[in-house]
């Protein structure tokens, strides 16, 4: 009774609002609380710096920080690259692979300024609360690009299990997602702001290169409505981009990675990835904690399935490729197709992790919201209420499942 008046016919009362941000802030801080409280309450142990990587970097490790003995994570090397960028004039870090990291340097960047004026002692807090509040923004913008009727769907996206994964464990998805959200709002919304969204998509893409497949569809559309200068907007920023990995190409840095990876090592063929990730040693397994895989393919499934019927049709009753181009969704459909490629080919690894699979997921979500509101279906409604589960299993996850590991803090 109370969610109907809040949300009657799908329109959100205006107190609703403000009330599920705070109910997001209190549950976000209760989860951060539960995920530092077996390490002395060290926010830093948000980062998951490993003590192989701390000792190959130890001028890079501020004093006090939580080191794990085994098991770190892939927000260490955001770390490692922001403080590197704006303390260390040598760029002599080791990462696991070099240049991987380098091409994702949006994030590093983005908070290195920051910490680099408040001090990299405070980068956890500094991390969490940029990407919190870069979040909130990016509900807001998805709030306001809803239809009246559906904008009880933001909620989704606000509880999204995929970014509330992502941001807690200090990574750039959720901070990628925010930027991609915030530049499709200021492009759409009913004054459109065409320099501030080709800059913060130029923020996405430099945060992850999934964010080149917006600035083309973007680029193309304006191209086919033969708005050229505005495709230069969104050019700009994909050739910005693509410059920088040239010149990534052109350092030699002292150290290419303890594990220097190649394209191919990252990918499979199509879905081999997943069956291959329920064998060891020839031997199948499949334990409780790994049913939640099932539950992330299915839901894959049903957005594969959503994204080609629509594709279909557009396809189907379009007279023309540049009548094709001109349809505002491609803007929405080819990242979330993109997302899905990537979920397709990857390689076991991938898909033996919970934070490794949901985080491919987090740009989806917001996009495929936009979508459902226009057109839902079976598939687009089970991908959403499938969430609501991830959500609750994540909250067990940190809270009873996940026990602490064996850790020493940085001299």
């Amino acid at each position: 009774m109370l969610l109907y008046e809040f949300f009657k016919n799908g329109r959100v009362k205006r107190y609703c609002f403000p009330i599920s941000i705070l109910i997001f802030l209190i549950l976000e801080g209760l989860l951060i609380f539960a995920k530092i409280s077996p390490y002395e309450n060290k926010i830093s142990s948000l980062i998951g710096i490993w003590e192989g990587f701390a000792e190959i970097n130890p001028y890079l490790v501020d004093p006090g920080f939580v080191v794990f003995r085994s098991g770190g994570y892939d927000g260490q090397f955001f770390y490692f690259l922001a403080k590197s960028m704006f303390t260390d004039t040598n760029w002599d870090l080791i990462l696991d692979s070099y240049f991987f990291r380098l091409h994702r340097i949006g994030m590093s960047f983005f908070l290195g300024i920051l910490s680099h004026l408040f001090g990299f002692v405070n980068y956890p807090f500094i991390a969490i609360l940029t990407l919190t509040f870069l979040f909130l923004f990016s509900v807001w913008a998805l709030y306001r690009l809803l239809p009246e009727d559906k904008k009880i769907l933001s909620l989704f996206y606000l509880f999204s299990p995929f970014t509330m994964n992502s941001n807690l464990l200090l990574v750039a998805d959720g901070l990628f997602t925010s930027f991609l959200v915030i530049g499709i709002y200021f492009h759409f919304r009913k004054k459109p702001s065409y320099l501030i969204s080709a800059f913060f998509l130029l923020l996405a893409v430099f945060t992850r290169e999934l964010g080149a497949i917006a600035l083309i569809s973007l680029a193309a559309y304006h191209i086919t409505n033969k708005n050229y200068r505005l495709s230069l907007y969104f050019l700009f920023p994909l050739a910005a981009f693509l410059c920088f990995l040239a010149w990534t190409r052109t350092i030699s840095p002292n150290h290419l990675g303890t594990n220097p990876l190649g394209f191919t090592d990252m990918v499979d063929l199509p879905l081999f990835g997943f069956v291959k990730s329920f064998y060891d040693e020839g031997v199948f397994h499949l334990s409780g904690k790994e049913a939640v895989k099932l539950i992330l393919f299915l839901q894959f499934f049903a957005v594969s399935l959503y994204c080609t019927h629509l594709t279909y049709k557009k396809v189907r009753n379009s007279s023309s490729l540049v009548s094709l181009i001109k349809d505002q969704e491609w803007i929405l459909i080819l990242p979330i197709l993109a997302s899905l490629g990537v979920i397709l080919f990857a390689e076991q690894g991938y898909w033996r992790s919970f934070d490794n699979l949901s985080r491919m997921f987090t740009m989806i979500l917001p996009l495929f919201l936009l979508l459902h509101s226009l057109k839902q279906n079976l598939f687009s409604r089970f991908f959403l209420g499938s969430g609501i589960l991830l959500f609750l299993f994540l909250i067990l996850r940190i809270t009873w499942i996940t026990s602490g590991k064996e850790y020493y803090l940085s001299p």
